[in-house]
């Protein structure tokens, strides 16, 4: 008589620990689980469930160089030849490496050193692709880098270059958007090579030219920066017009046809005046809800409705700084006073960024919020030479930068030694700290 009573009791333990292992999300590798990488609590990834373009991470003037980051529920992880974490409410960032006693400098031992030319996107794992090389490659790992496998090889040209393909590939709804060889592809994440699709490429896609046994990048050669809203795909190519001259054009693709138009060119000087890169290029540039926001090096904050096409100042930013470089969020713009640098000159074309010691911060409506100084940046760190925008969030900047050292006496303008930082400003109280020195 008393063995139903035991088979009752352990159908419940049983269901009490099926639903304690449902609360807890399981291991991190089957319930979307991240793994922190400093060997904690895990937590779940609500970004990266979304299945959206991050669009914020995505600014525009990033280069071969600095760190791109992934957005995952509680922090960023980021790449510069190593994986790193940042925790976004102690602003610690971590090795994501969970060997004892590992000084993440030996590429054989170290699970965190990853051959990471751009990081694509999180899931329950890290997916990313890698340096330039041909055929490109993607690959993923677990949140502690562990298990790394190989996803699957991108279709490019046998002749596609490293300038071609250094543009940034984006994810966004399943499917990785990329240039080959001026080509734009997409292609499923995991798909076949021979399955990506060709959205579009000009009449004279990958013009090479051959010097001996070396291959000439087109000087004229289009490069994009892509973007995702919704169903709709923006890229930004500097393409030549009718009167001979490049200037920064904006296509829309619809994903459900995949139909493609153009629908923007940089404005010329009659519609807003003067400045530093007029008719060539846009210093950076945020879409939200079918809007383009741009700001003008040297010039002002400006916004076009994509689907009117009508054009309107925001701001006056030229009052603030006379060049400058900014990042978008959904919410504000942030400008910082520095200055584009080619070869010791003024270049605003330039991705070098020097110094610079104010930010100001502006809303995506065009109101002035705040003027922000980074002098106490300067007096912890001394000399600074470069600072790069990297993105900002609702409450932070985030930036990297550069100092340089002299000390060749045959050469005092060459550099003898680098430094480099990832810092922070916060918009509510205006305190800036440096959150992680990299070795040198």
């Amino acid at each position: 008589m008393r063995r139903p009573y035991r088979a009752l009791a352990a159908l419940l333990v049983l269901l009490f620990t099926l639903s304690l292992a449902a609360c807890t999300g399981g291991s991190g590798e089957s319930g979307g689980a991240a793994v922190n990488p400093s060997g904690g609590e895990s937590h779940t990834n609500t970004q990266a469930d979304s299945d959206e373009f991050q669009r914020n991470l995505h600014q525009n003037d990033q280069r071969s160089g600095i760190p791109r980051f992934l957005e995952a529920d509680g922090g960023y992880y980021f790449s510069l030849g190593t994986l790193y974490y940042l925790d976004r409410e102690t602003m610690q960032v971590t090795v994501v490496c969970a060997k004892p006693d590992c000084d993440h400098t030996d590429d054989a031992v170290c699970n965190a050193r990853l051959d990471v030319k751009h990081l694509l996107t999180l899931t329950d794992r890290i997916y990313y692709d890698t340096s330039p090389r041909h055929p490109k490659q993607v690959w993923s790992v677990r949140q502690d880098a562990t298990e790394r496998q190989l996803v699957q090889e991108l279709k490019s040209s046998e002749n596609a270059s490293a300038q071609s393909n250094s543009d940034i590939p984006i994810y966004h709804r399943g499917y990785l958007y990329y240039v080959s060889d001026d080509i734009l592809y997409r292609v499923k994440l995991g798909g076949e090579r021979d399955s990506a699709e060709a959205i579009w490429g000009p009449e004279n896609a990958g013009a090479t030219q051959s010097q001996g046994n070396i291959l000439i990048y087109d000087p004229n050669a289009i490069h994009y920066t892509l973007w995702a809203e919704g169903e709709t795909l923006y890229f930004m190519a500097n393409v030549q017009g009718a009167d001979g001259t490049y200037k920064d054009t904006l296509f829309r693709c619809d994903l459900t046809t995949l139909d493609v138009q153009r629908i923007w060119e940089t404005p010329g000087a009659d519609q807003v005046g003067e400045w530093e890169t007029t008719g060539v290029y846009v210093s950076q540039w945020y879409i939200k809800e079918g809007t383009l926001y741009f700001y003008l090096s040297g010039g002002d904050l400006w916004r076009t409705d994509l689907s009117t096409g009508r054009t309107e100042k925001l701001a006056d930013t030229h009052e603030k700084t006379l060049y400058g470089s900014a990042v978008f969020s959904d919410e504000v713009m942030c400008l910082l006073n520095d200055t584009p640098m080619f070869n010791g000159e003024v270049y605003p074309g330039s991705y070098r960024r020097t110094q610079g010691d104010t930010v100001y911060l502006y809303g995506l409506d065009g109101t002035f919020r705040k003027e922000i100084s980074l002098q106490s940046l300067y007096d912890e760190m001394g000399e600074i030479s470069e600072i790069d925008l990297l993105f900002c969030d609702t409450t932070d900047l985030y930036f990297l930068t550069t100092s340089y050292t002299y000390g060749d006496p045959n050469n005092p303008t060459l550099a003898t030694g680098r430094s480099r930082a990832l810092c922070h400003t916060n918009f509510e109280t205006g305190a800036s700290a440096v959150l992680y020195r990299f070795a040198t």
